[in-house]
């Protein structure tokens, strides 16, 4: 799997190969509802006011719009997705 975030006007774009749409919808939908196994901050959880999910070449990719940057992100992404736990 490779993620890459990369930062926007209004918020964060990640690129993720190796999972599917399916796949990240089940565990982005877990993080939203607080009942995930990932180290998610639940202040920086608050800042985000959407998150877009579409196909993309070779993977997925993820639009969070919020208050929020690549880097506050991108570790919790990769722990989200690589099965960390809290």
């Amino acid at each position: 799997m490779k993620i890459k975030t990369v930062n926007q006007t209004n918020g964060v774009k990640a690129f993720i190969t190796g999972l599917s749409v399916e796949e990240l919808s089940t565990k982005i939908e877990a993080c939203q509802s607080g009942e995930c196994t990932c180290a998610c901050d639940p202040e920086i959880m608050q800042k985000i006011e959407s998150i877009d999910l579409l196909a993309a070449e070779e993977g997925s990719a993820i639009t969070i719009i919020g208050d929020v940057d690549a880097k506050t992100l991108a570790p919790m992404i990769q722990e989200c997705l690589t099965g960390g736990s809290k």
